[in-house]
């Protein structure tokens, strides 16, 4: 097979960033699929000659923008869970009712929507049911009270119950959390989220997590949207709660496939380092990377760190194969979709540095500096303030020299920033409570390509 593979080596090189396009067979009467399209990229295509070298594997995924009337989409399963206790008195919880309000006269009648409300306990406000008289649903939401604790594991799993009433294969399943403060009710540790989250995802039931205000406690939302596989936010303000519903709302009627799985498997003399940003499982020299949900207009990317043995000058060599495959969110079949990556090499500085592909370069160091934050925040957490500090120096002076290849004016501005973050905390002696929020989030959204967000006006 490694011979046969060889053998094309031009034809393997000549896919480096090719675009395969695919859609489903779809049923006479039913909506058409979006056409996914599958690249394959190097943060430079062309290596240095004559030794050992580090590079930079992107695969992406992204589907053709889908039409949102419900006519045209497959249908959405939505169970709001709201925190109404005592701390989301006044503007809080209005803004909290708004937003779902909101998303409500989004979904169609074809979709379902449930309510849950938790304060010291969970309870369902509107049961599961299709979005046929909106304006009912809008009166029930308005009634919600502010009292009591934070039952926040009771509210997710009481969502998730409604969610089962119809879990059916043509809906796309979410539970949308909000909380402004710590759970203080039943479980409440990360772990406990994480556990709750993996498990809901097993079910093909996602998970979003909305953090408002300085009160909630940003680790357990984000192990929860991360093991249930959904987006994070963080609201300074109630007023964004609207924003945040509305963009989460469209990321459930983007749905274009699920159970998305990139599979990476590289060829002799290619060894895999680490995957920067997305988790994955590294056996050998195979890699694997679920993603699940893809939306419509949106790229999803794994990105893999290799060392490749040295070569000669001006020889062509395939790096690594690659298939995706997916459940196609309109029909329902699987789907599979396969290309491979390859480089050159040379002896001319020039020629490495011409070769860049910037986006790929940008993806990297925008991810590396997410992990650097993230690492930084558990020292900083455990009183090694120093330990941090030097964390994050270190990933900002690798960052330069390899822009020193790059050349990239993007790269050079976000890493000028990333070393004003660094001053910062290294003045601050330590991570306001704001910032530790901030870093925490943006952080998840680089890492899930997460476009789903607050619009900044």
């Amino acid at each position: 097979m490694k011979k046969a593979s060889n053998l094309l080596l031009a034809a393997v090189v000549s896919l480096a960033g090719a675009q395969v396009g695919l859609a489903c067979k779809t049923p006479i009467g039913h909506p058409v699929p979006p056409k996914v399209k599958l690249k394959v990229e190097l943060d430079r295509s062309t290596l240095p000659a004559g030794r050992t070298e580090r590079a930079v594997i992107k695969v992406a995924v992204q589907p053709a923008m889908i039409l949102r009337d419900a006519t045209n989409r497959p249908p959405a399963n939505v169970a709001i869970v709201l925190d109404h206790s005592g701390s989301m008195s006044g503007q809080k919880i209005e803004q909290a009712k708004e937003a779902a309000i909101q998303a409500v006269r989004r979904l169609g009648a074809k979709d379902i929507v449930s309510v849950v409300g938790y304060n010291s306990h969970a309870a369902t406000i509107i049961p599961a049911q299709s979005v046929k008289n909106p304006e009912a649903l809008v009166a029930l939401i308005r009634n919600i009270k502010s009292v009591g604790g934070t039952a926040l594991y009771a509210g997710v799993n009481q969502g998730a119950a409604e969610i089962r009433k119809n879990l059916e294969g043509k809906y796309f399943h979410r539970v949308i959390l909000l909380s402004d403060g710590m759970a203080n009710v039943g479980p409440s540790s990360p772990d406990d989220l994480a556990r709750l989250g993996r498990a809901l995802i097993k079910e093909d039931i996602s998970v979003s997590a909305v953090g408002l205000g300085q009160g909630y406690n940003e680790d357990l939302m984000t192990k929860l949207a991360q093991e249930g596989q959904g987006n994070l936010y963080f609201a300074e303000s109630a007023k964004e709660l609207p924003g945040i519903f509305d963009a989460e709302i469209g990321d459930a009627l983007s749905v274009a496939a699920r159970k998305t799985v990139i599979r990476i498997e590289l060829e002799d003399g290619v060894r895999p380092v680490r995957l920067i940003g997305r988790q994955g499982v590294i056996t050998g020299n195979n890699v694997e990377v679920e993603i699940n949900q893809l939306y419509g207009g949106q790229e999803k990317f794994a990105l893999l760190e290799v060392e490749v043995s040295a070569g000669k000058a001006n020889e062509n060599k395939g790096l690594a194969r690659v298939a995706v495959d997916f459940e196609d969110a309109f029909s329902g079949e699987a789907v599979s979709q396969k290309s491979a990556i390859g480089c050159t090499f040379s002896q001319e500085e020039e020629k490495v540095a011409a070769s860049t592909n910037q986006k790929v370069a940008e993806a990297y160091v925008d991810n590396q500096v997410a992990e650097a934050k993230a690492r930084a925040i558990e020292l900083a957490d455990k009183g090694q303030h120093k330990e941090a500090v030097q964390e994050l120096r270190k990933v900002n002076i690798s960052i330069t020299a390899q822009n020193e290849v790059y050349r990239n004016d993007k790269v050079d501005a976000s890493n000028g920033k990333f070393l004003s973050d660094i001053e910062c905390l290294d003045r601050d002696k330590g991570l306001t409570n704001k910032n530790r929020k901030s870093w925490t989030t943006e952080g998840y959204q680089i890492r899930m390509q997460q476009k789903a967000s607050i619009s900044k006006k």
